[in-house]
């Protein structure tokens, strides 16, 4: 049976991604959501609502046999997430980066789309937190488990296709250490993105904050629900420090310095990008 709603879950999120994906960018690119990559390229902005719909409805067949439980979680986490991301992208700036500059721009009376995007990391880690936990101490520990989870991947949207590689690394990971458990969360946006991908190695469009915050609430809601405790511990040690790093340096820098990372970081990009 749940062969069955595995392949018909990944029918349904390839078919729809195939056929909104460029009815989207168009939308997108009307609406002049154009940003300036890293190489000064011009490039469709936004590209993660490409996946809200596909993964809403390829998850569906799932609905009996793992809950309404479940189901409702993921919704809501889908809608949210892609929901702050979009406005980050539509109403952001670039001004203030990192949790240190929205911090000391809060303290001061302003409010921004970051903080924004802060305070919904947390609220949804809480509500996806206590649907799975009961303990405090476990709904606190996931809560920020969750949020470093889904920052992790925004920091990464920097370069085209890493924020991917990255999420599909660690799930993967995660989902063979733990026997491949609910691999309903992951088929649906694993569909998605593998159609969506080759749009983004050729720099026609991006994920933005809409596609990464997505991408990084579904990596969070995975490790929560799935992962053992001993490779969340790690997990949530190895993002802390990453996300210490990442207010003093640069992660393309490091990256670009480190051989099999700079290899990894370029693959599939077009070839005058990785000369």
């Amino acid at each position: 049976m749940y062969r069955f709603l595995y392949l018909l879950s990944i029918l349904i999120a390839s078919a729809l991604t195939l056929y909104i994906k460029p009815r989207l960018i168009s939308i997108l690119r009307n609406k002049d959501m154009i940003v300036s990559n890293y190489s000064g390229k011009d490039v469709t902005c936004g590209g993660g609502l490409i996946f809200i719909i596909p993964c809403m409805v390829a998850v569906l067949p799932f609905w009996k046999l793992i809950g309404q439980e479940n189901i409702i979680a993921y919704l809501v986490l889908l809608l949210s997430m892609t929901l702050v991301g979009y406005l980050d992208d539509s109403l952001g700036e670039d001004v203030r980066k990192g949790f240190k500059g929205h911090l000391k721009a809060l303290m001061t009376g302003c409010f921004s789309t970051g903080i924004l995007k802060i305070t919904f990391a947390l609220i949804i880690g809480f509500i996806i937190s206590r649907v799975y936990y009961s303990s405090i101490l476990a709904i606190v520990f996931n809560t920020l488990l969750f949020s470093l989870s889904m920052n992790f991947i925004n920091l990464l949207d920097l370069r085209p296709g890493r924020a991917i590689k990255s999420f599909a690394l660690v799930t993967l990971f995660v989902s063979l250490s733990s026997g491949l458990q609910s691999m309903w969360i992951l088929l649906p946006i694993y569909s998605s993105l593998t159609i969506y991908i080759k749009d983004e190695m050729e720099e026609l469009c991006m994920l933005g904050d809409t596609g990464a915050n997505l991408l990084g609430g579904i990596l969070g809601m995975y490790v929560l629900k799935e992962a053992y405790p001993g490779i969340k511990y790690t997990l949530f040690i190895l993002l802390l420090i990453l996300h210490i790093i990442a207010e003093f340096k640069s992660f393309s820098k490091i990256i670009d310095s480190i051989p099999i990372l700079k290899y990894m970081d370029s693959f599939g990009q077009l070839k005058k990008e990785r000369s």
